[in-house]
């Protein structure tokens, strides 16, 4: 059973790369009003997505659309503001989960925020260290 933590409200990002999209499970499908983060053991985490289908699976498979969160589509920029804004309590990145799996498929902030700020620039985590 998936546990759900607070949701975190969002704000426009900081960088990241433009051409990168991603899909994550917001309330009522807006991607600037709070976004679903779940428990990896002790630890906040954010389930990110490759693909639209992927985050209405972990929807309907996870029972929250009845409460009105959907899946919506985000840039790398947006994602990387949640993570180093609102979002810096999430110490975990779930990429592509299915509900219970969260742990197994998850990879430090960090680590993420690496991967999708482009090379040679400065990461929004750097300003939160």
């Amino acid at each position: 059973m998936t546990e759900y933590t607070d949701a975190v409200p969002i704000w426009p990002a900081p960088g990241g790369r433009p051409g990168s999209k991603w899909w994550l499970v917001a309330k009522d499908g807006h991607p600037r009003t709070q976004v679903l983060t779940v428990h990896c053991g002790d630890e906040p985490a954010l389930p990110v997505f490759s693909g639209e289908g992927e985050a209405e699976m972990f929807v309907w498979l996870g029972g929250t659309f009845e409460d009105g969160w959907r899946a919506t589509k985000t840039s790398a920029r947006e994602l990387g503001s949640i993570l180093c804004g609102p979002g810096a309590s999430v110490k975990r990145v779930a990429l592509d989960p299915l509900p219970g799996m969260i742990c197994l498929v998850s990879v430090a902030r960090e680590r993420f925020l690496d991967r999708i700020v482009p090379p040679g620039k400065s990461t929004p985590v750097d300003a939160v260290k």
